[in-house]
């Protein structure tokens, strides 16, 4: 259920030439997943007439004391990679570890006499906002303008209103939700607490907290996750229903699903089709990838912390090839400082400096 990397990649060329950029920088985690990412990407890059002004790798470090340690000792030599006069788009592999680690970098920024970036950034889906205690803390307005292909979604019928009835106790062994309760809303569930002043009374509601901490509104991880028990149930239907050489039938007719092996019913996901309550076409191609849309989405980062995410484009594998990438540019917000460059531009001034020395 996890859509394609390599289709997410062909969106990010279509986004670099409707704005004529072909000089960009590429950022990555030091890792196996990392560098498999500048692996494939470069040369795709190259393909398409876009040059790889340079490639910034981001150590990895086990614990976040490293991390500061490691920012601490080679903040001014790494960051002046970011600050290339000559790059004004960053194209980030965007897993969770290399936010995080950006997060300090501008940080640490904002007590130094650096410069702080005006770029502007393009990001992977992998990324997205997590309710970190450090959110509030961390400066984030350098991402302010940041464009990015999420993980399509869309609004389900009730959803809102199933949100509207969570309570932290509705459901008896669930430990997650009642965690997620205290931390979101500062309280104790328990009986009060030395550290705690707060007491939770159970009737908070979700829809009172930032963006930050909880959307109301269905993420397209979320809608994933729907549409994969779906897809699961739909493929156990057909087996049921259609028959198969390989399923067992209990004595009531039911399907028992205890004895049905994963390879039985990832023979039947790759052939499942169906529309789910939002009207969407759920389908897989034929090396069982989701195919899927992407949204283009423009992040919107505030001085208080709080952000907002806003379409402002689609990436449509099911539309002809030179049409796939919708793009709605009157709705962007960009980075107050962003300056384009192109590639050619300083082809030129470079070979000029050249003929000067």
């Amino acid at each position: 259920m996890v859509p394609s990397e390599a289709y997410q990649y062909k969106g990010v060329v279509h986004l670099l030439h409707h704005f004529r950029w072909t000089w960009i920088g590429l950022l990555a985690m030091d890792d196996d997943r990392g560098n498999q990412f500048l692996q494939t990407i470069v040369p795709i890059l190259t393909e398409n007439s876009i040059c790889s002004a340079f490639t910034f790798k981001l150590p990895k470090a086990t614990y976040m004391e490293e991390v500061v340690e490691e920012m601490t000792v080679k903040l001014s030599e790494r960051y002046q990679y970011l600050m290339d006069r000559k790059t004004n788009v960053l194209f980030l592999y965007g897993e969770p570890p290399v936010v995080t680690y950006l997060r300090i970098i501008f940080t640490k920024v904002v007590f130094t006499s650096l410069t702080p970036l005006s770029k502007v950034w393009i990001i992977s889906s992998h990324w997205d906002f997590e309710s970190l205690a450090l959110q509030n803390i961390l400066d984030m307005e350098t991402l302010h303008g940041t464009l990015s292909f999420t993980v399509h979604s869309n609004q389900l019928p009730g959803f809102q209103e199933f949100l509207q009835t969570i309570r932290p106790f509705w459901a008896e062994g669930d430990g997650f939700i009642q965690i997620f309760w205290e931390q979101a809303f500062g309280c104790s569930l328990k009986h009060k607490q030395e550290d705690v002043e707060e007491i939770c009374t159970g009737e908070e509601k979700l829809e009172s907290l930032p963006g930050t901490s909880f959307e109301m509104h269905m993420t397209g991880y979320s809608y994933n996750v729907y549409n994969a028990v779906y897809a699961a149930a739909h493929a156990l239907h057909n087996i049921n229903i259609h028959g198969s050489k390989h399923r067992r039938l209990a004595k009531v007719g039911r399907l028992d699903v205890q004895n049905i092996q994963p390879w039985q019913l990832h023979h039947c996901l790759k052939r499942t089709l169906f529309n789910n309550s939002a009207g969407e076409s759920v389908r897989f191609d034929k090396n069982r990838e989701l195919v899927t849309v992407f949204d283009l989405t423009n992040w919107l980062i505030f001085p208080n912390g709080s952000f907002a995410r806003v379409k402002v484009g689609r990436l449509d594998p099911f539309a002809p090839s030179d049409n796939q990438l919708t793009l709605n540019d009157d709705r962007i917000v960009w980075h107050r400082g962003f300056k384009e460059v192109r590639c050619s531009d300083w082809r030129l001034i470079l070979k000029v400096q050249s003929l000067l020395l």
